[in-house]
């Protein structure tokens, strides 16, 4: 129970933080709203699905981008086979990304597969704004990696063994 706690604790200050940030920021350079709290949120989510950790954030980076640059790329491929967008191309599109998607997963970094599909579910969901999805994606899987640090801060500070450092014949858990 510490550790949901000390979680808790961590993931809510940093998500509140990240929230007001983005809400704040309307635009940076070219980027319009570079920072899209749901999108965060997404990446965040797949970071603790995918293990957390060190390992987790390279699943949840590598797997995540990989999945907006197939939202991108089907998107191009649509538009490019038909200009006003055919639902007929995009279902061929989307299945032969889809199946890209799968198969990438056997490559380590990109193994996490339904990380993948949420990359370029928040590519489409995005707008198919390309560079605000990425920067939030890389902001809320290094969030979610700081709050898992963060909740060890808060597990030990409250009493607790960290899932960093479990105790002798304990297994981590996040």
């Amino acid at each position: 129970m510490r550790r949901l706690v000390a979680l808790g604790i961590s993931i809510g200050v940093l998500a509140g933080l990240f929230t007001w940030v983005a809400g704040s920021i309307t635009a940076i350079g070219s980027f319009t709203a570079p920072l899209v709290v749901w999108v965060g949120f997404a990446a965040w989510a797949v970071f603790y699905a995918a293990g957390g950790r060190t390992a987790g954030l390279v699943s949840t980076l590598g797997s995540t981008l990989s999945g907006l640059v197939w939202g991108w790329l089907i998107l191009r491929a649509t538009l490019g086979i038909s200009a006003a967008g055919s639902p007929a191309v995009l279902g061929l599109m989307v299945a032969i990304g889809a199946f890209a998607m799968c198969v990438q997963a056997g490559v380590k970094p990109l193994a996490f597969i339904p990380g993948a599909f949420v990359g370029a579910a928040c590519f489409f969901g995005n707008a198919g704004l390309f560079w605000a999805t990425a920067v939030s994606l890389v902001g809320g899987a290094l969030l979610a990696y700081v709050s898992e640090v963060l909740g060890d801060v808060v597990e030990r500070a409250l009493g607790g063994t960290s899932a960093a450092a479990p105790a002798a014949g304990e297994k981590a858990t996040a």
